[in-house]
Formats: structure tokens, C-alpha cells, sequence
């Protein structure tokens, strides 16, 4: 190690087994020491770390992240620590950038962190923290969840940088069951940390960030408004705090409340791209559609050419494919089809996208190019097949290709899944009508009905098929059953 420094990588874990040997491994090279805080694995996650080379200590679990992470450091005998989550890992290029780092004047160096969304989208949000730092007497992480352990650093009149070093994190790529439940475990312990720090505005934010990412958008602008309200927010995170206010006013259809908030995080941060894409949403749900497509195009030009930031985050990745899509809606809600289609071929040219996809296919399907439309409807679910919309929807298209065993396919593993409800079961037993397979269709109604028992329409639905099966005593049971619900 350059300069004879000794690094301490640290990482606090709880059934990680799966993980865990990529994200030491991606470090091993660099390491002096790696350091594993087990809070109550039950999978054998200690036996990974140990196995790999790590010491491990048991830590009995708090509702707390920093009282974790701060046995890390106690544990730790380097002269610098660098933390890493195990559902993390170091690209191989970032190696040189912390041996190039520890040979510097500075005591800290913010780190970028990648993290790619499940969304068709792709994207990537980017945030920046001190993961590398001395260790200094009295550096300690702060908070029970988001912990943070710049205040510290601060305060002990440390030198912070920005680095060149990356993180890839793989954490928000969840399925939507799984990103809920972590939610939701935020959300339990911000609560608490709110109860212990009245009125902490980063702590207000971070409640508003959750339940603007769980869909719940009226708590989430009651959070952020409270946390611009207070003292304390950095100067960067209150114009995120106001650009994702915003967000959460548009789904509540407030777009000029949210344009006003755009403003204000422009003149705060002007170099915030997102806002851009916001602003645009704004302006379409207004149905300004010229100027929602101009918002569009700014962000295009600053982001062409924009190479890698290595200062503080707190936004998303530029994002090329989801601006043109944005432009083809703006195109799409003017009438201009063609020019529409052409930026959405323009996004794929770039990368699979699932928005491109499900436009093209819509626009394929209006146009009665059904097996076009398929074609880009299977693209879409190879992408994302968490979308109920997206199974009906290619149904459809392989019904109106005159493929109904594939529609039904579709369909039924739709509804294995746990998609559409009665809804879907309905739709099913209509199509094994259509197939002649009436045993099916039946049973596709039963449970249906199992769902909905007040459904009277599939309950005459499912009467008319046990007539038609013989079942008349079912058929008349069925019926009576409804009457008396």
C-alpha cells in the first residue's frame, strides 16, 4: 500500500450468504483487514465471511445501522476504513483509484455510488458518501437508518474530497414485494429516529424520499414540506427536497404547486438535470405539450457529452433513452405518430427500453399490426414482467393474431403469478370459452367468484357453463348461492 497506509475494509450484514463472496472478493486486492459485523445471520452468512478471509464480529441487532457500522470501526486496527455493503461490490477500476487516494493529503473522500432501479427504464440513481476515511479518534456514523458519518468528520475539521472511486450497489434492483418490505423497514425506523430528533429536517426528508417511493404521495408532501420548513437542510438536499416534492405533486395532479417548486430547486442547484424531466411532466399534465417537449430537449443538450461527476450526488444518471421516450409522448399527445416513432426506435438504437417498447407495441396494436405488436410486447416482459398491464395487453394482441392458445398461456401464467384478481380470471375463462375448453373456463370462474362472491356476472357466466357441461344441479346452486349473499 502506497505510503505504508493500512486499509480496514468494513461491512455489517444479515443473511448475506448469497452476496457476500462477491463483495469481499471485489475488495481482497486492496485490503489489509476486512472487518464483518454479523447482526443475527441465520444462513450462514459468518461462515462465508470467515471462509473468505475476514474477521468476524456478532452484533445483536438494534433498530440501529450506525451502532453496527460504529462496532466496524471500534473493531477496525487500519490507518484508513473503507465501508462496503454486501449487496455491493468494487468495480476492478476502482482499486488504483483507492491506492491513488490513501496517498493523498486529504482525511475523506466521497465515494460515488451507483445503484440501477428495477425499472424498464434503466436507470441508474447516483449518491455520494464518505466511505473512505481515516480513522480518526471520534469518527462516528449518526442516525438509525440513512446513517451518516459526515457530521462527524466535520466536526473533527477533517478534509473531505470528492474521489474517482465507484460502488456499484445492486440493492434497489428488487422486485416490488421485496423494495416494499425494505421500505417499510425504513420507514419503522425513521419514525423512531423522528420520535428521538423532533423536527430533524434530514430525517423529514428521508421520511418524504419513503413514501414517495412507496406510492403514498400525500404523506410524502406533507414530510418534505415539513422538512424545508426547518433549519438544517443542506443547501444540495433541499433542492432535491423540492424537485421531489414536486414529483409528488404531479402524481397528485398539483402541477402548478409543482412548477413553483421546480423553480426553486433551479435557483438552489441549477445543475440538477432531473428537474428538467420533471418540469416536463409538469407541463404535460398540463397539456402543454410543445413547451413539455422543449423542457426535454435542455436536458438533452447538458446532458450530451457530460462525462463522469466525481462531486457530491443526489439524482439520477443521465438518461438519454427515457428523454426521447418522454419526446414521443409529448409527440404522441400532438398526433405527430411518425415523429413519435422515430424517437422511440431512436431509444432502443441506444439500449433495450421498456417505456419504447410498450409505446411501439400500443402504437402497433392501433395500427392493427398485431404480430408487430407482440414482437414488442415479449421485448417488454423480457425487461420487466412485473407490470399486469403488459401480460393483458400481449394477450390481447396474441388473441387478435388469432393465436389464442398463446394468449391463453399468457394469461394463466399471469394469473399463477397472482396478477389481475377476478379480473384476469375472468378474462381467462372467456378465452377457454373461445377455445372450447369449457371445463377450464369453469374453473377459472370458480375462482373468480372465490374472490368476488357478489359477482352476479360470473355467476351466471359460470350457471350457463355447468348447463352446458350437465351440471344442472351446479348451475342452480351457483345461482342460488348469489342470491343469498
Amino acid at each position: 500500500m502506497a505510503n505504508n497506509a493500512t486499509l480496514t475494509v468494513c461491512m455489517i450484514v444479515k443473511n448475506e450468504a448469497q452476496n457476500l463472496e462477491r463483495a469481499i472478493a471485489s475488495v481482497k486486492s486492496v485490503a489489509d483487514e476486512i472487518v464483518v459485523v454479523d447482526t443475527g445471520s441465520t444462513d450462514g452468512t459468518p461462515d462465508v465471511a470467515r471462509s473468505s478471509g475476514a474477521v468476524v464480529v456478532e452484533h445483536v441487532w438494534e433498530d440501529d445501522f450506525s451502532k453496527a457500522r460504529n462496532k466496524a470501526i471500534e473493531t477496525a486496527t487500519s490507518d484508513w476504513i473503507f465501508f462496503l455493503d454486501a449487496d455491493e461490490y468494487l468495480p476492478e477500476e476502482s482499486i488504483a483509484e483507492i491506492e491513488s487516494a490513501l496517498a493523498k493529503g486529504a482525511d475523506a473522500y466521497f465515494v460515488r455510488i451507483e445503484s440501477p432501479l428495477r425499472s424498464g427504464a434503466g436507470k441508474v440513481f447516483v449518491n455520494s458518501f464518505p466511505r473512505l476515511f481515516r480513522r480518526l479518534p471520534g469518527v462516528r456514523f449518526e442516525g438509525r437508518v440513512h446513517e451518516q458519518i459526515l457530521p462527524s468528520l466535520l466536526r473533527l475539521g477533517a478534509k473531505v474530497i470528492p474521489s474517482a472511486i465507484v460502488i456499484r450497489h445492486l440493492g434497489y434492483d428488487l422486485s416490488r414485494e421485496k423494495m416494499d418490505e425494505k421500505l417499510r423497514r425504513n420507514l419503522r425506523m425513521l419514525e423512531m429516529q423522528l420520535d428521538e430528533i423532533p423536527q430533524d429536517s434530514l430525517t423529514l426528508f428521508h421520511l418524504g424520499e419513503t413514501h414517495n417511493l412507496l406510492g403514498e404521495y400525500g404523506r410524502a408532501v406533507e414530510y418534505y414540506q415539513d422538512a424545508l420548513g426547518k433549519r438544517g437542510l443542506p443547501k444540495q438536499i433541499r433542492a432535491v427536497c423540492l424537485q421531489n416534492l414536486a414529483s409528488a405533486l404531479i402524481k397528485l395532479r398539483r402541477y402548478e404547486e409543482a412548477l413553483k417548486m421546480l423553480e426553486g430547486a433551479k435557483r438552489l442547484n441549477p445543475n440538477l438535470l432531473s428537474t428538467h424531466l420533471v418540469k416536463s411532466s409538469a407541463l404535460f399534465g398540463l397539456k402543454l405539450y410543445e413547451e413539455a417537449e422543449t423542457e426535454i430537449v435542455k436536458y438533452l443538450k447538458k446532458v450530451r457529452g457530460r462525462g463522469l461527476s466525481t462531486s457530491y450526488r443526489l439524482d439520477f444518471d443521465p438518461d438519454v433513452p427515457s428523454a426521447l421516450v418522454l419526446v414521443a409522448k409529448c409527440r404522441l399527445a400532438r398526433g405527430e405518430i411518425e415523429t413519435a416513432r422515430k424517437a422511440l426506435k431512436d431509444a432502443l438504437k441506444m439500449g433495450e427500453n421498456y417505456d419504447a417498447r410498450i409505446l411501439l407495441a400500443r402504437l402497433a396494436f392501433e395500427e392493427m399490426k398485431f404480430s408487430e405488436a407482440v414482437i414488442h410486447f415479449e421485448e417488454a416482459l423480457k425487461i420487466c414482467d412485473e407490470d399486469e398491464r403488459l401480460h393483458f395487453e400481449l394477450s390481447k394482441s396474441y388473441l387478435a393474431c388469432g393465436e389464442i392458445a398463446k394468449a391463453i398461456e399468457v394469461l394463466t401464467n399471469a394469473v399463477e403469478r397472482g396478477m389481475g384478481g377476478s379480473q384476469f380470471l375472468k378474462c381467462l375463462g372467456i378465452l377457454k370459452i373461445k377455445a372450447k375448453d369449457f371445463g377450464g373456463a369453469a374453473a377459472a370462474y370458480e375462482a373468480a367468484i372465490s374472490m368476488d362472491p357478489q359477482d352476479s356476472d360470473a355467476r351466471k357466466k359460470l350457471a350457463g357453463l355447468y348447463h352446458h357441461l350437465g351440471k344442472e344441479d351446479l348451475a342452480v346452486a351457483v345461482l342460488t348461492d348469489g342470491k343469498q349473499m
